[in-house]
């Protein structure tokens, strides 16, 4: 039927985020499996976390995004359960933040994330049209962006990137544009 997927290993459903750890593999978010899945830098299927869906610590429902830090500890947009989770990169779970909202912290349905060279981390909170930054701790440091079509404005933000100087690049998905921010946030 339309909805029989070949499950042997290494086969994916509906990849979501690509990220590597330190020696090249190759970590893939699969939000229709709920799980990592963990290749070679040429391709070959080497692991995968194979999570429990739920919204206990280290449960997953819809992970999304992905991003190392430079201690090769991995977060994981944990999209349905409105969260980021950390683990390390064998998938123990090491800490998690957010709730369901649209207050500071709180997502609604995050999708990507970036982390900057200071080892902050960006979400991008894909219904609450914004990009939220964080601490490596998941303290609540700023945020970026409103709903709407104007300049510094967001329609569903899907990914973040930061670059070596701290530049916010957001793919506002809706609006059909890249947008860029300076360091604190402001519209360039």
């Amino acid at each position: 039927g339309p909805h029989e997927f070949n499950l042997e290993e290494g086969s994916l459903v509906w990849p979501t985020c690509i990220a590597f750890d330190r020696q090249w593999n190759v970590y893939v978010s699969d939000e229709w499996l709920n799980r990592i899945s963990i290749f070679t830098k040429d391709g070959d299927y080497i692991g995968k976390w194979e999570k429990k869906l739920g919204d206990g610590d280290g449960e997953l429902n819809r992970p999304s995004g992905l991003a190392f830090d430079a201690d090769d500890n991995v977060y994981v947009v944990d999209s349905g359960n409105n969260r980021i989770q950390k683990f390390t990169k064998d998938g123990q779970f090491l800490a998690k933040w957010g709730a369901a909202g649209d207050g500071d912290g709180e997502f609604n349905s995050p999708w990507g994330i970036a982390i900057d060279k200071n080892g902050d981390i960006y979400v991008a909170d894909w219904r609450n049209d914004r990009i939220q930054k964080f601490s490596p701790d998941g303290q609540f440091l700023m945020k970026l962006g409103a709903s709407g079509s104007g300049e510094g404005e967001l329609n569903r933000p899907s990914s973040v990137a930061v670059d070596r100087d701290g530049i916010i690049y957001v793919a506002d998905w809706l609006n059909d544009r890249l947008q860029v921010f300076d360091v604190d946030g402001s519209f360039i």
